[in-house]
């Protein structure tokens, strides 16, 4: 192959330097596309219909419903009882009348609580119910939370997604113009190659960026319980400040918030009234009945009797079961406030790591985008503007370029903890927090 004439090679480099400033002239909107939604608004949207139509909420809404017409249970007695009875007949005359004592006699009978016994289980009955809401209210704040960081991460996917393939479309303007320099006898080969790698290495990125985009909207869709519909995600977004209240802070608002908090003091008062109810339970309940004898005597006038009487059980076991149950309810009470004191102690814990996470996310954005980002473009111009006059390699070149999309990625991971962050806390806590103050990058 003859190699190029001089006017030809001029021509090719100048033909490369115009196509270089045409490549940064658009560079600058790799690190900013702008946003399509508001990504606050549509994440609690999805959070919001998680409750409506997630299966196990409606699971957990039937039990409430059932221990509710427990507790209308619990307040109802013992039914009443009716007998029919021929008593006091000779067994060698069978016939009414052969004997003065004989007769037939009905019997109404009803046994009577103790006072008090059926208030305390309607009570324990109640305190079931609030057990099983404040489960209810921990399962919404969980699947929300759940459906939020998903969210959250396929919009993390999603722009990285988009960062990496506006950086194929930036390598692919490099090795053109890599390919117009080798041409003239200005690069080596392996220069050309080198870009060509990287260019099919970033869209097998792609495929993973897929891959992870179809497993986080399985999880919404499964969540949310319907087929998979298309989820609208914005394209940028600003990092989430964190909050100036200490983990210890936070904690209180845990305790008074959290309904998995909530719950367990519910199991501990609950086992308390069954503690009141058990002790209660072995209190003796009395039976009262009204007879009336019907009486066919031939050797009388035959007049009717009448028979009332009370019954009561000798509760002569009553320690070892009336007892030993409240002592059992009462113990089961105390483990309930120290499973709270631990959840309690575990919360503080996770918020504090929490809290420590999304502070050096935020921190990390505001580094990159303020000071890191516009280094590395102008190091990225500087080199490449170099290496057009031939006063620098190729190596420096292809690594101001790994490197600005290395930081585009960086300053998007970033953000997005942010965001993840501020999920877990509210998660943590049971409760929204204030909004927060303007954060860092466009706004969608």
């Amino acid at each position: 192959m003859q190699p190029p004439t001089p006017r030809i090679s001029t021509l090719l480099l100048v033909a490369a330097a115009v196509f270089a400033a045409a490549v940064f002239a658009a560079a600058p909107a790799l690190a900013e596309p702008s946003a399509a939604a508001n990504h606050e608004q549509l994440a609690a949207a999805l959070a919001s219909r998680v409750v409506s139509a997630n299966p196990s909420i409606t699971a957990m809404r039937a039990r409430i419903t059932a221990l509710e017409q427990r507790v209308r249970r619990a307040s109802a007695w013992p039914d009443p009882q009716v007998a029919v009875e021929y008593s006091n007949m000779p067994i060698d005359a069978w016939r009414p009348g052969t004997h003065p004592m004989a007769g037939i006699q009905f019997k109404l009978q009803q046994t009577f609580p103790f006072p008090g016994k059926v208030g305390l289980r309607q009570e324990v009955g109640r305190g079931r119910v609030r057990e099983t809401r404040a489960a209810l209210d921990e399962l919404a704040l969980q699947l929300r939370a759940l459906v939020k960081r998903a969210y959250y991460k396929l919009v993390l996917v999603r722009q990285l997604r988009s960062v990496t393939e506006q950086h194929v479309k930036l390598v692919d303007q490099f090795t053109d113009v890599v390919r117009i320099k080798y041409q003239v006898g200005k690069a080596g080969q392996q220069d050309y190659l080198r870009l060509q790698v990287l260019a099919q290495k970033l869209r097998d990125d792609l495929k993973n960026f897929e891959r992870d985009e179809r497993a986080l909207a399985a999880t919404i869709d499964a969540a949310l319980h319907r087929a998979r519909t298309p989820i609208v995600t914005p394209s940028s977004l600003a990092a989430a400040a964190a909050p100036k209240a200490t983990a210890a802070k936070l904690a209180e608002l845990a305790s008074a918030h959290r309904p998995a908090l909530r719950q367990q003091t519910e199991v501990s008062r609950t086992r308390r009234l069954a503690a009141r109810s058990a002790a209660r339970e072995g209190y003796p309940d009395f039976t009262a009945w009204l007879g009336y004898r019907l009486r066919f005597a031939s050797t009388d006038s035959g007049t009717d009797f009448i028979g009332v009487g009370v019954s009561v059980p000798i509760p002569f076991w009553y320690k070892r079961r009336a007892g030993s149950e409240r002592h059992a309810s009462e113990a089961l009470a105390r483990a309930a406030l120290a499973d709270r004191s631990s959840a309690l102690d575990r919360i503080r814990g996770a918020l504090g790591r929490e809290l420590a996470a999304w502070r050096r996310a935020h921190q990390k954005a505001r580094t990159y985008e303020q000071t890191l980002m516009p280094l590395a473009h102008k190091a990225l111009d500087a080199t490449f503007a170099s290496y057009q006059v031939d006063r620098t390699d190729f190596a420096a070149l292809y690594q101001a370029e790994l490197q600005l999309l290395e930081f585009e990625r960086v300053i998007r991971r970033a953000r997005l903890t942010t965001w993840i962050a501020r999920v877990n806390v509210e998660a943590l806590v049971g409760k929204a927090l204030r909004k927060a103050p303007p954060g860092l990058g466009r706004q969608p």
